[in-house]
């Protein structure tokens, strides 16, 4: 969105969490970021009064930004550092925006929602949740669309088929343990498993056709490579998956905020264009059956590919970026 916004000539500033991994891409891709010390509200009362008293602060911290750049509108994406953004925006009378990527709003989308102009959604089904939303997709970087097997294959050295595994920017300890027990020996196929920081020292394979990969920066070019996807349930892998057209076997993370991996993983599945693996049923055999099963079986696979392309919404971080636009000139778009 930052990048479309950009694009159309405007100035744009993040404000983030001092703990999140914005606070490393946000920069790399850059934009300017504003940091803010924030704190989640779960714990004990002493724990809780310290979270509210970082909120409030951070409140007072995003008024002093907003009035230095003063913005012709605001966005929030959701998370902690979202709200005392929307706040402070709303306090000084800025046009205020949301954007809920998952199909089941979290706490703070829920509340902030009450406060904006618009709520856009990414999965259809979170209209329900939200009021008056309205529903654009998700967002998608360009570098998604469009990369040919042939020339992603050739960059990366990879020969195929080619099975990507990866569970989102923190990784997943269950999948990335039972794929790299999976894949020990000689496979027919290359696996390439980009485990997230966290785990990769926990992780080694003897088989020189499995790579373990602990973060890449063009997870688009992994993507355009494979013939077949495993992936957590994050809406942003999701549709990252969906731009690129790959079939897919779905791993929702089960303890996800209201279960909203399955339902995203449900969008898909249900509309024919991923297969579903519950977080229980993953083991070192489940595992590689699941996937040889689709690797093995090309018309199902490629029914899988054509089905996820037709999921992707290559237009959305347009149809936001135009309505943040239209906010700054005091039109009002429908």
């Amino acid at each position: 969105m930052a990048d479309s916004l950009r694009s159309s000539g405007a100035l744009v500033e993040f404000v983030g969490a001092e703990s999140g991994i914005e606070q490393s891409l946000v920069p790399q891709a850059g934009f300017k970021l504003h940091s803010l010390s924030l704190k989640g509200l779960a714990g004990n009362p002493i724990a809780r009064a310290y979270a509210t008293t970082l909120f409030l602060r951070a409140i007072r911290s995003c008024r002093h930004i907003i009035q230095n750049f003063e913005p012709g509108a605001v966005l929030g994406v959701g998370g902690y550092a979202s709200a005392p953004a929307v706040l402070a925006a709303r306090s000084l009378g800025i046009p205020t925006f949301l954007h809920e990527q998952n199909s089941v709003p979290g706490r703070v989308n829920r509340f902030a929602s009450r406060l904006t102009r618009e709520v856009l959604v990414t999965f259809p089904g979170a209209r329900e949740h939200l009021r008056d939303a309205v529903w654009v997709g998700m967002p998608t970087r360009r570098e998604f669309f469009g990369v040919s097997r042939e020339e992603a294959s050739k960059e990366l050295g990879l020969e195929g088929p080619v099975v990507l595994i990866f569970g989102g920017s923190g990784g997943a300890l269950k999948i990335n343990r039972a794929a790299a027990e999976a894949f020990q020996g000689d496979t027919p196929y290359t696996v390439v498993q980009i485990s997230g920081r966290r785990d990769f020292p926990k992780l080694s394979t003897d088989n020189p056709r499995h790579r373990i990969l602990e973060y890449v920066d063009d997870i688009w070019r992994y993507l355009a490579a494979a013939d077949l996807v495993v992936i957590r349930s994050g809406a942003g892998s999701l549709f990252d998956t969906a731009a690129a057209g790959r079939a897919a076997i779905l791993i929702p993370f089960p303890f996800a905020t209201g279960d909203h991996q399955l339902h995203n993983a449900r969008y898909f599945t249900e509309r024919g264009a991923a297969e579903l693996m519950l977080d229980a049923e993953v083991n070192a055999r489940t595992l590689r059956e699941r996937i040889e099963d689709l690797l093995n079986d090309d018309e199902r696979r490629d029914q899988f590919a054509a089905r996820m392309g037709g999921l992707a919404t290559p237009g959305a971080a347009e149809e936001v970026a135009g309505r943040l636009l239209a906010a700054t000139r005091g039109d009002r778009r429908q």
